[in-house]
């Protein structure tokens, strides 16, 4: 089992009033859900980061029209032979 550390958090009534209520519905304790939620935030900011690799190097190298081409010809075949 992981070790635990406590740590005290404010928020705003009308946001701890919501969250009580979610949590209930769902039957999770505060330490559940606030551990959801980061790793939930964390997954969130893995994919923007990898988003931005992607991008920055499709910015680099960007596709050739001749290639687009190729793969569209390429999926047409393929894609035609296949049974919908």
């Amino acid at each position: 089992m992981r070790q635990s550390v406590k740590f005290a958090v404010s928020i705003p009534e009308k946001e701890f009033k919501d969250l009580e209520t979610f949590r209930k519905k769902r039957g999770a304790t505060r330490s559940k859900l606030v551990l959801e939620a980061f790793e939930l935030w964390k997954e969130v900011k893995r994919k923007e980061r990898l988003t931005k690799i992607y991008e920055d190097g499709y910015k680099r190298v960007p596709e050739r029209l001749e290639d687009v081409e190729a793969w569209e010809r390429a999926s047409v075949s393929v894609f035609s032979q296949e049974e919908w």
